[in-house]
């Protein structure tokens, strides 16, 4: 078992084949483990706010039964279709479908509001406000997203474009790339690979984050 720990928060995480999927006694056993360390140090694991989920291609997760749960802490925790992570929603398939629908969700939602207050702001504003609440939205752990479908890029790229019609007032027959191209904005597809690229030359070059760097 190997984990990840956070402030207030622990993730473990293990790799199983799918013969070894039946037996889950290691991760039973581990869980338990930890129980017992937590209450000698008077802390307490809660297992109503633990997930669990298996990743893995549509095809295997198909023949898999799951609907027994992994023990953990003396109860039973069922598995779930996808679970958040530091605001990134890993759905079983690693499609990120759900997440992409959520960041939509998120951003049209924002995008209304300032299409209402746009009248009342001066251009600089508006890009400001654009940037920080809907902009961040797009760009947060994008990276993530390589490799997805042509349809989520296109989901988020159509957000993108709303948006920057939105901050010039533009018509909706306006083209998008010339108003990106004002804004500085990199389309979605472009800006995911120049994150890539950016947060690769940084690990390589000096050497932080050490667990980036030892692995490129």
């Amino acid at each position: 078992m190997q984990y990840h720990q956070y402030a207030d928060d622990l993730m473990l995480y293990t790799a199983l084949m799918p013969s070894m999927f039946s037996d889950l006694t290691s991760v039973a056993d581990c869980t338990d483990a930890l129980s017992t360390w937590f209450m000698e140090n008077a802390l307490l694991l809660n297992p109503g706010k633990t997930e669990a989920v298996i990743f893995g291609t549509r095809q295997r997760l198909a023949g898999l039964d799951i609907t027994g749960g992994a023990n953990f802490a003396g109860s039973t925790v069922q598995f779930n279709d996808a679970l958040e992570l530091l605001g990134v929603t890993l759905d079983a398939s690693l499609s990120f479908d759900e997440h992409v629908t959520n960041v939509v969700r998120a951003c049209t939602f924002h995008t209304r509001a300032l299409r209402h207050i746009r009248p009342l702001l001066t251009l600089k504003a508006a890009k400001a406000v654009a940037v920080s609440i809907v902009g961040s939205r797009l760009d947060y752990c994008n990276s993530l997203l390589y490799g997805t479908t042509e349809q989520n890029f296109d989901r988020l790229q159509r957000v993108q474009n709303t948006l920057a019609r939105v901050v010039f007032r533009a018509l909706w027959s306006a083209s998008a790339s010339d108003l990106l191209r004002e804004l500085h904005w990199l389309p979605i597809r472009q800006h995911v690979r120049f994150k890539l690229a950016a947060v690769t030359f940084k690990a390589k070059h000096s050497g932080l984050p050490a667990y980036l760097h030892d692995d490129i």
